[in-house]
């Protein structure tokens, strides 16, 4: 089991960046998240977790709550797949599926949806079913969102790369950004 917790404390503290790099693309404000977090243990509680070693999954379940620093992730299930102790995928769904993080600049960071997926070896996030994004008083919400944290690029809505939904099941984006700089 030593093993298999190891390679889940490095990827969540990379899970971490890629939630905070998904608010950074959305939002006008550039700050970062407490630079501290990463070098901070992760803290995984649950009400039952099943390790299996020769498929390489885990799987917490029951109010699933993640700690690192001052990032904090809430499901109803996270389900981790590491073969060969390399995770490829981690999916956290719940009703909803909430986190929330302190930026340098001492703003919160606040999101939550269905399911909130991340591919490692694309190095896509995922977030689907009622998402949003909120930092200080800046929103971004739409059923579907995935963000390339290769190329830094974003879909929501009708433009994710799968359109297997009907566009009436994707929902419309929406954003809301206010202004910095007050006028005089």
């Amino acid at each position: 089991m030593r093993m298999l917790n190891r390679p889940i404390t490095l990827k969540l503290s990379v899970l971490s960046k890629l939630i905070i790099g998904l608010l950074l693309a959305l939002l006008s404000t550039p700050v970062l998240a407490l630079s501290s977090d990463v070098e901070k243990p992760v803290t995984i509680e649950a009400d039952s977790v099943v390790f299996n070693r020769q498929s390489g999954t885990a799987t917490y379940a029951g109010r699933v709550e993640i700690a690192q620093g001052t990032l904090k992730i809430t499901a109803d299930r996270i389900e981790i797949l590491a073969p060969n102790n390399e995770i490829k995928s981690i999916r956290a769904t719940g009703t909803p599926v909430k986190f929330q993080q302190t930026m340098d600049s001492g703003k919160q960071a606040v999101g939550n949806a269905r399911l909130l997926q991340y591919y490692v070896l694309q190095k896509r996030l995922l977030l689907s079913g009622e998402a949003r994004l909120i930092q200080d008083r800046d929103t971004f919400t739409s059923n579907r969102i995935e963000y390339s944290i290769a190329t830094g690029e974003l879909k929501a809505g009708n433009a994710t790369a799968n359109n297997a939904q009907k566009p009436q099941e994707q929902g419309r984006v929406k954003a809301i950004f206010h202004p910095t700089n007050k006028a005089r």
